[in-house]
C-alpha cells in the first residue's frame, strides 16, 4: 500500500512539475513584440509612433534585439532608424505589423 502512495505522490509531483512551463507558456503567447535584426553597418533603433515614441534600446550591427510591446495592436507603426556620429539619425525604414503576437524584421 505504501508503494501506491508514494507512485502516487510521485506522478502528482511530476504533472505538477509539467504542467507549471505550460501554464507560462501560454500566459506569454498571449504576449507580443517585435524582434528587429539588424543588417546594416550602422546602429540602429526601432521607434513606435503610436506609443508616444518609445524607442528599442541601440541595436548593434549584425544582431538582433526581442522587444515586449504590451496591449499589442494589429496595426502597430515601427520606423527603424540608423544612427550616424554627430547624432544624425535617419529613417531607413517604416512598417506596420500586428504585436498582438511576435514579428520578426530585417533592417537592412
Amino acid at each position: 500500500m505504501r508503494h501506491v502512495a508514494a507512485l502516487a505522490a510521485a506522478t502528482a509531483g511530476l504533472l505538477t512539475a509539467l504542467s507549471a512551463p505550460a501554464a507560462v507558456a501560454d500566459a506569454k503567447a498571449g504576449a507580443g513584440g517585435l524582434t528587429a535584426c539588424n543588417h546594416r553597418a550602422q546602429d540602429i533603433t526601432v521607434e513606435f509612433p503610436l506609443r508616444g515614441g518609445f524607442s528599442t534600446y541601440v541595436i548593434d550591427p549584425g544582431t538582433c534585439l526581442r522587444t515586449n510591446l504590451g496591449g499589442g495592436r494589429a496595426d502597430e507603426q515601427a520606423v527603424a532608424y540608423t544612427h550616424y556620429s554627430g547624432g544624425h539619425k535617419l529613417a531607413v525604414d517604416h512598417f506596420f505589423f500586428d504585436s498582438r503576437s511576435w514579428y520578426t524584421r530585417h533592417v537592412h
